[in-house]
Parts: C-alpha cells; structure tokens; sequence
C-alpha cells in the first residue's frame, strides 16, 4: 500500500502546487520569454519545479527510512533546488550552477558514501576503482547527468516525459532488487512527473526550470548509481543504457561546439530535439519519436540487465553511432520528412463533414455527460465494505468541495481535478479487492464494457468538440498507454493479480473521461460537483456504518 500512496500523494501535491507556482510566477514576472532558440510563441512560467520538489519530497519524507546515503542524496535535492529556485526567480550564472551542482555531486560522494567503484568485467579480476578515482568519476557523472537532463528540457514534454520512463522503470528494478528506499523515491518522483506533465505537455502552460530539470538530472545519476553498485546482480553498466539519449545529446552537441571552435557551453539550437523539427517533425512528433526511443532503451536495459558490461557498451556505443549518423547524414543531404495529403485531405476532411453536422457530438456528450457521474455513484457501492482511511477522506473532501462551490465557486474547476485524482484510484482498488456479494461475474463483465463505452464515447466528444481550448491527446498518452499495458508485471504486494489486469485501465479511463467531460462543461462543473459531493458522502456514510 505504500507504493500506491506514494504515487497518489506525489500526483496530488504537484497538481494542486502547479497552479499557484504559476500565479506567483505571473506576480514576480518568473516568466520564459520568447526567443531565437525558443519554440514557444508566449511568455511561460518557469517554476513548475518548486511545486515538482515538494510533491516529491513530501511522500520521500514521510516514508522512507533516513540513511547516511539517503540523507546526503537529499542535502544534495536541496542545494540544486535552492539554486534553480534563485535561477528561474532572479537569474543565476552558469559558473554558480555548476558549481551547485559539483557542491550536490560532493555531498553524495563525500557524506554518502555512494560511488561508482565497480564496473563488473571492464575490469579484470573484479578488482574495484581506487576510492579517490571511484570519487572523482561519480561526480564527473552526476554532473554530467544533472546537466544531461537540464539540457534536454527543451520542448514541452521533453524532459519529464523522459525521466518519467526511466524513473517508473528505475523504481520497479528497485523493488525487484530488493532497494525498497530507492524504490519509493523513484516513484514519488514518477508521481510529481504525472502531476505536472498534465500541465506540460505541448502547449504547456508552465515549464519545470533549472529547479526541476537539475533535480531530476541529480535523482536519475544518484538513484541509479544507488541502484546498480554494491552486492546486486544488476549490471553497473546499466544507468548508461537507461540515461544514454540524454547523454548522448549532451556529447553530441558538445562536441559539435568544439569542432566549430566554440565554447562546449555556448547556446545553440543542435540538439537532438531541436534537429527532428528541422528535418520536418512538429513538436509533439519529435517528442514523441524521443519517448519511443527511450522507451526502446528501458526495453533493452531490463533484458540485459544481468549481461556483460562488455556487451551493453558495444551495444550503446552501435546505438550512439546509429543515432549520431542518421543526423550526419540528414545534415549533409538536406533530408526532410515527405508529408502525404491523403491524411488531411481524405481522413481530416471528412471528419471536418462529420463535425460541421454536429451529430457525433450530440450523440456522445449526452452519453459521457451522464454516465461517468452515474457510473461513480455504482462505484460508491460496489465495495463489500468501505475502509476506514476511504471513509475518513471522503468525508474530508466532501466537505471540501462542498465549501468550494457555497463560497467559492469560481475556484471549482482547480480543485474538482485534483479531489477526483485521490479519490477514484482507492475507490476503485477497494471495490476490485474486495467486490460485494451482489456484483456477479456476469454484472461484473457488464461494468467492464460499461467502462470501454464511456472511454469510447470521451474520445469521440473529445474529436468533435466545438471549445478550442480544455484536454487535448499529447505525447504524455503514449506514456499512460505503456503503464497501463505494463501493469500486468507489477509484484503481487503492490497490487493484488486479481486486480492487476483491470484496476489501472479502469483508473485511466474515469481520469480521461472527466478530463474531458470537465473541458466539455467549460467550467460549469455545478451539477457534476453535487454528483460527486453525494458519492462521497454515501462512501463516507458506508464507512461510519
């Protein structure tokens, strides 16, 4: 249950943090403005990264045992924050970031103890790295990383998208290992990535900044490190593979500055990203085709996570020339992505017909509009019986949402979201685990189909809606697509293999459906408000009971 509540926690103070960053920001004029190496047209806040620290750090505190190497990895989350805070809010000097960041690498080495001494079969005879080599090489590496990952934030998405993969992944090879602190602090930080990518994703309305993009680049080298040195089976080679594209782009560009007679740490717009929109990419294709990768490199670490160091270094080093080539040769040659017309002019044009005759929309609004208020209150008795803690925080935000929309109504739409984000997961798992005696297997069956008529009915309200604005499908998508198609391969103590197969697609489908359903209502969430005042209320009284 700890890593349900870890998730959840991290998920819910990030999104309910997002939003007043964002207003401070606006205050302070904390704001990313336009320019030549910039894809955004507007002004954007840039301190998503101090509500990002704080969905974290709650969950880490409140839950993981402090250790000597825990306690300096966080002295370490804590200098990188302070500096990227001063970073977004005044502006900071490269010179005193890295030199943050070298204060960051230090304290993990010298206080933590966490070094990177051996590297399995690079090395003859399992003879280990001399401490002060072993010293000196851990913080070269998480420096690198830290401005890996800093570097890589450049489209919307981009770099929590990424790190969002490795640390879910990270995570689970944790837990597998037996590194339970580890483990949750991977997924608290996989947590506060789900919370603030809902508001990053392309067109974001806020970015991360140095504080967020330095603490994840920190979090991925030291858990990593943490994870793969030491009595374990697993490869040391393997933070290489799981942070290798970052890396990658980082000694790509690098270099590239350096034959061109340039300062490495000059600005420029080369990187790998900036080079799939030149060849004709959007930006959510280029992102995209980023996690595709990414994920492809998770695959081949989790496959070869006990091989030979030998064999993962040829394998990135044919990675790394296959990737650097492919832009080489596009560079050279001018080669840009042919685009078809038969998309727009065949596909898009007759859906254009299909909306401009508003019947798919009056067809399925009604349907969704309906059925997800309906659909939770059967959830509400779905469970055999309520638990305490489900009791206790139904009532608490009942009452919370109850004195929103008496005093302040216009505040409905930010904190209807988030109540629903705490509430549905455990609603659901309680009724999975622990279904009442009525639900028969074939009412059971029924539910599920219920379920994939209101996931289809969203996205068809979602495609031919009239608002210009609300929830849009991003490359954040492809992400929940593989947690919900992973899910299978989670361990029986996180979440029973009854429930396995169905809990978190029931969860992502009532998530999108309001996501959409609440941008369909253009914020008049009034009638759907007291639906939902009255299934916690009747969750609530179940409990007492």
């Amino acid at each position: 249950m700890i890593f349900l509540s870890t998730l959840l926690l991290s998920v819910f103070v990030t999104i309910a943090l997002v939003p007043l960053c964002s207003r401070v920001a606006v205050q302070v004029c904390a704001l990313d403005m336009p320019g030549a190496r910039k894809v955004h047209p507007a002004p954007v806040p840039r301190c998503g990264g101090a509500a990002m620290a704080l969905g974290a750090i709650v969950p880490i505190v409140l839950w993981v045992s402090l250790s000597q190497s825990i306690a300096a990895y966080l002295c370490g989350c804590a200098v990188l924050i302070a500096a990227g805070l001063y970073d977004d809010f005044k502006g900071l000097g490269y010179q005193a970031k890295f030199m943050a960041q070298v204060a960051a690498a230090m304290l993990l080495v010298l206080y933590g103890g966490v070094s990177i001494r051996d590297l399995g079969s690079l090395l003859p005879g399992g003879m280990l790295l001399p401490r002060w080599l072993a010293d000196m090489l851990t913080v070269f590496v998480v420096v690198g990383v830290t401005n890996a990952i800093n570097l890589a934030d450049g489209l919307d998405g981009l770099a929590g998208g990424i790190s969002l993969l490795i640390f879910l992944f990270m995570s689970y090879l944790a837990y597998q290992a037996g590194n339970l602190p580890v483990a949750v602090i991977a997924l608290a930080l996989s947590g506060t990535l789900f919370g603030f990518l809902r508001f990053n994703t392309h067109p974001a309305v806020i970015f991360m900044g140095d504080t967020g993009s330095m603490l994840l680049g920190f979090s991925a080298a030291a858990l990593s490190i943490m994870l793969t040195q030491g009595s374990t089976p697993l490869s040391p080679l393997l933070p290489l593979i799981l942070l290798g594209f970052p890396i990658l782009d980082t000694l790509a560009v690098m270099a590239l500055r350096v034959s061109e007679g340039r300062s490495p740490f000059s600005a420029d717009k080369n990187h790998f990203h900036h080079r799939l929109l030149k060849i004709g990419m959007f930006q959510t294709e280029a992102v995209f085709t980023i996690y595709v990768i990414q994920f492809a490199l998770i695959l081949f670490a989790w496959t070869f996570r006990f091989h030979s160091e030998w064999l993962l270094l040829l394998s990135y080093g044919l990675f790394s020339a296959l990737v650097v080539g492919f832009f080489a040769v596009a560079d050279r040659t001018g080669w840009t992505l042919k685009r078809y017309d038969l998309i727009d002019r065949v596909i898009k044009g007759r859906l254009k017909a299909l909306k401009g005759r508003r019947l798919p929309i009056r067809l399925s609004f009604p349907v969704v509009h309906l059925g997800l208020p309906a659909l939770l209150l059967l959830l509400a008795c779905l469970p055999a019986s309520v638990p305490a803690y489900l009791s206790l925080l139904a009532a608490c935000l009942a009452g919370a949402l109850a004195l929103v929309g008496a005093l302040r109504r216009e505040w409905l739409a930010r904190v209807f979201m988030p109540c629903l984000y705490v509430f549905v997961p455990l609603l659901v798992y309680a009724g999975e685990v622990d279904a009442a005696e009525w639900l028969s297997p074939r009412t059971a069956r029924l539910l599920d189909v219920t379920y994939g008529v209101l996931a289809f009915f969203s996205v068809l309200t979602l495609k031919f809606t009239y608002r210009a604005g609300g929830f849009r499908i991003s490359p954040m998508d492809f992400i929940v697509v593989v947690l919900a198609l992973a899910v299978t391969a989670l361990p029986r103590e996180i979440l029973p293999v009854e429930a396995m197969k169905s809990v978190i697609p029931k969860i992502l489908a009532l998530f999108f459906g309001y996501e959409v359903l609440s941008g369909e209502l253009r914020g008049d969430l009034r009638a759907l408000t007291a639906v939902t005042v009255a299934t916690l209320v009747i969750v609530a009284v179940r409990g007492f009971i």
